[in-house]
């Protein structure tokens, strides 16, 4: 009876396993903003294994229909981990719409292609600066280290507590650092210098929405 309710599992959770282990081996990478018509358009085929791309094909998204097969791929060094690298150059087109690629078995996102696909940009950016904040973190209406900075082998006793909030986690460990917050406040900084009109004023200090004159 054993025997058989092992063999009844095995055939049973064979299929899953095996649907489990057989993830995609390849990626179109696309800019995620979009292009403009008269950009130059490229995007990067990868793969983990070794594959061989000569053409590829622009589908439009709206439809699933297929616009055109283009054969301008160059072979590129791939970077580690990947065996595979491809550009695929796609600046012929140029009418405006919703696109996705197709290279063999590999599809990218969808992507736009107009002349105002970096129409508030700035905004597109800090949001993500919203989502890494420290201290009071909009995304999650709650803050962060707010207990847990000590001075160590400084000029006041061990362990007394120094309020660390402020600037952005370089990731989801919640990890800070001076050397990325500095870079990271004088890139946007930079960017409002140079472009002011290209900022809004849709939120407010804590990273809310609102509007503050700023």
């Amino acid at each position: 009876m054993k025997t058989a309710i092992s063999v009844f599992l095995f055939c049973v959770f064979l299929p899953v396993l095996n649907s489990c282990s057989n993830k995609s081996e390849s990626w179109i990478r696309i800019n995620q903003m979009g292009y403009r018509t008269g950009d130059i358009k490229c995007a990067v085929f990868i793969s983990s294994g070794k594959i061989e791309v000569s053409s590829f094909s622009i589908i439009d998204a709206k439809n699933g229909r297929k616009i055109k097969t283009l054969k301008s791929v160059t072979k590129a060094e791939p970077l580690h981990p990947f065996v595979s690298c491809y550009r695929l150059n796609f600046s012929e087109l140029q009418k405006e719409g919703i696109y996705r690629i197709v290279a063999g078995k590999t599809v990218s996102p969808d992507f736009k292609i107009a002349d105002d696909v970096y129409d508030e940009t700035a905004d597109f950016l800090l949001n993500y600066m919203r989502q890494q904040r420290c201290g009071f973190n909009p995304y999650r209406n709650a803050s962060c280290h707010l207990n847990d900075g000590y001075e160590i082998y400084g000029p006041e006793n061990d362990s007394v507590h120094i309020d660390v909030t402020g600037g952005w986690h370089d990731a989801a460990d919640y990890l800070q650092y001076v050397a990325t917050s500095a870079n990271a406040t004088y890139q946007m900084l930079f960017a409002w210098q140079k472009n002011p009109e290209a900022f809004t004023d849709k939120y407010l200090p804590d990273g809310l929405p609102g509007s503050d004159g700023t």
